[in-house]
């Protein structure tokens, strides 16, 4: 996924590479997860939104501290609202496991099942709304400038 480190290139070139990339996944995962929110988009986005505020952090020293600063705090939200989720599709994926599927009636794994199915649902409102959000405003586009230009 990333390249390996050249000896001849500079560290702001590698930062600028690594999150750039970062950014460019990113904004693919969002339209993705955006048209089909199932369990493997929101999970792969939840993990780019996780390197890229490493990226931003390690990096920090080499960032505008005000844009940088800011993008944490907006990818924290985001990591929030995808955790959400995400902890309602691991949820589902145990209770369906056989060693703890048989260790209840089936009626309350169905009840279960169906509790997290709508919180699951509950969760995918402010998501949606936040990824429109950074789509729709160009967020990504504006944190390019401001991360790799900067």
């Amino acid at each position: 996924m990333y390249e390996q480190v050249n000896p001849k290139l500079d560290l702001l070139t590698y930062r600028a590479g690594i999150v750039e990339t970062l950014l460019r996944d990113m904004a693919f995962s969002i339209s993705q997860t955006l048209e089909k929110p199932d369990e493997n988009n929101v999970h792969d986005l939840r993990r780019l939104c996780l390197r890229l505020r490493h990226a931003v952090r390690l990096f920090g020293p080499l960032l505008p501290p005000r844009q940088a600063r800011k993008v944490q705090r907006r990818l924290q939200v985001l990591q929030d609202l995808l955790g959400e989720v995400r902890a309602c599709d691991v949820a589902l994926a145990t209770i369906q496991q056989p060693e703890v599927a048989s260790a209840s009636s089936k009626l309350e794994t169905k009840k279960v099942a169906a509790a997290l199915a709508a919180e699951r649902r509950r969760g995918l409102r402010p998501l949606r709304a936040r990824l429109r959000k950074l789509q729709h405003s160009d967020a990504i586009g504006r944190w390019r400038a401001r991360l790799v230009a900067g």
